[in-house]
């Protein structure tokens, strides 16, 4: 008799339908080691992917912290516009810079950048991954700098259509709120103040330097606090300034009309103010260069800048002795300070010093000679020497100077171009990264620059001028229509451009008047919406 189905058995001795079960057991179970191997190698990619850009995140973490050995002004955000990210190969880089918030006054702290590298990347699935580190880098000379040009810009787009305030100085509350007779010579911002060198005041004995504070909304004009006049016996005029600590240095732009000159106010080519209040400015300090005269006088006080200790004066044209002239005010020790300047040595350029910008041990100068940019070897003060130099084509004069990493900025009197970007990575052996005709006509002159990032600031006579910088062989305009045309016209400002100070985010400019009665403005700029 036939046996029941279910109790049919194979030689082993099991059922079929036990056979069944086992096998149906032994499939899921394959297939349950199958889904956790395939899941184990999913995890290993993803942690190898991640490894990957964790690495590729360090490695732009290091090359930002090697800026700013170089130079705190080039940890910058990455990349530079239109580009949002770089690609490499499967990833998308990134680098964010922002400043930190001081923890007590919950306002930026300009001595250092937050750095953020964030790597991104398309995992399993279409899963959007990324991977970011973040660093603090700070800059070891932010307490010996004369002040802080922001490189980070929070809104650069907004430099296409830059916003201007403008006030005279009546309207500032000078002089019984009548600002005729004042021109502005120069213009300083250091700690949330504002001061302002005079080359003219309204009668011969008035006030040359003054003080203001500077609200933290731009819009608002800043409020009077204080001024003095930098020579109480003759009219002064001074031709520049740079502010450091309590003290403001002072180039005296004052030409005696007289062969010799005692150690007095009216001669001193370098004076200092005690800003310790702002509302009692007071000279702390008048020292002229020794054995340095020029036509039918002293040579007068023409350009400054304060590092780290030391004043670097220049001096218009000399007779005899040197018009790049090095002054220990507190940097080199012993009896030196702000109120006892100890002369270190000089360098004879042959003719007057525009402009100085000091970086490191260099002192780049724009000068009038054919060598428009003169590079100059500070590291020994007591003996500064020649150690290069460039000598564009034309007879445009060398106008003002800045150096930003192993790049220096020449601005030149108008001409046929006014504008270069010089590698000096080598003092000794300058190379033209890039160059640009700035406009037509005789207000093209540099007066004044500044770069952030990739954005050059120049202000010229006729503008207030911003350049695409990022590709130094082709320069281009940063305007809402790409040309020229659109630059902030200064004569709506109310002049022309004589003098540029940046600070933060924004800058400050000089702007000599267009009534005819020396009016002089000082104008805030601000990017646009």
């Amino acid at each position: 008799m036939a046996q029941p189905q279910s109790k049919l058995k194979d030689q082993t001795g099991f059922s079929v339908l036990e056979i069944l079960l086992a096998m149906a057991i032994a499939i899921l179970t394959i297939s349950a080691v199958l889904l956790v191997s395939f899941g184990s190698q999913s995890l290993a990619s993803d942690s190898q992917t991640n490894g990957e850009a964790q690495a590729k995140a360090q490695g732009l973490l290091e090359t930002e912290q090697a800026n700013g050995r170089q130079d705190f002004n080039n940890v910058n955000a990455l990349p530079q516009p239109p580009l949002t990210y770089i690609t490499d190969g499967i990833y998308q880089k990134k680098v964010d810079v922002v400043f930190p918030l001081d923890p007590i006054t919950h306002v930026p702290d300009y001595s250092k950048k937050q750095v953020t590298a964030t790597v991104s990347w398309t995992g399993d699935h279409n899963r959007a991954e990324s991977s970011a580190l973040s660093t603090l880098v700070t800059n070891p000379q932010a307490a010996n700098s004369g002040g802080t040009c922001n490189s980070v810009m929070a809104n650069p787009t907004g430099w296409k259509t830059p916003h201007y305030y403008a006030w005279d100085f009546g309207q500032l509350g000078v002089n019984g709120n009548n600002g005729n007779g004042f021109g502005v010579a120069d213009v300083y911002v250091y700690n949330q103040r504002f001061y302002v060198a005079m080359n003219t005041t309204p009668n011969t004995d008035r006030d040359t330097f003054f003080v203001f504070d500077l609200p933290t909304d731009p819009s608002q004009k800043p409020v009077f606090r204080g001024s003095v006049d930098n020579s109480a016996s003759v009219s002064g005029s001074l031709s520049a300034t740079a502010v450091a600590g309590n003290y403001a240095f002072l180039a005296n732009g004052f030409g005696a009309n007289f062969t010799t000159c005692t150690q007095s106010d009216h001669c001193a080519q370098l004076q200092v103010m005690d800003v310790t209040d702002p509302a009692n400015p007071s000279v702390a300090a008048s020292y002229k260069i020794p054995g340095v005269t020029g036509t039918g006088g002293q040579a007068e006080g023409k350009s400054i800048f304060y590092s780290n200790g030391y004043i670097y004066l220049g001096l218009s044209k000399t007779n005899s002795g040197p018009e790049f002239d090095v002054i220990d005010v507190g940097g080199g020790g012993g009896l030196a300070s702000p109120t006892n300047p100890i002369y270190k040595g000089g360098y004879a350029v042959g003719n007057a010093v525009n402009s100085i910008f000091v970086k490191g041990n260099y002192a780049y100068i724009a000068t009038p000679n054919s060598e428009n940019m003169t590079v100059i070897d500070i590291s020994n003060p007591a003996n500064p020497t020649r150690v290069g130099g460039y000598t564009p084509a034309g007879g445009s004069n060398g106008e003002s100077v800045t150096a930003v990493g192993s790049n220096v900025y020449l601005g030149r009197t108008f001409g046929t171009t006014e504008f270069y970007i010089l590698n000096a990575a080598n003092p000794g052996a300058i190379s033209v990264a890039g160059s640009k005709d700035i406009g037509s006509g005789n207000q093209t002159s540099v007066n004044g620059m500044a770069v952030r990032d990739y954005l050059a600031f120049l202000i010229t006579p006729a503008q207030f001028q911003v350049w695409n910088i990022a590709n130094p062989a082709s320069i281009q305009p940063w305007s809402s229509d790409g040309t020229t045309n659109s630059f902030l016209s200064l004569s709506t400002v109310g002049g022309t451009g004589t003098a540029l100070y940046c600070s933060g985010d924004y800058f400050y400019l000089a702007v000599a008047s267009s009534q005819g009665n020396t009016k002089d403005i000082i104008s805030i700029i601000t990017p646009g919406p």
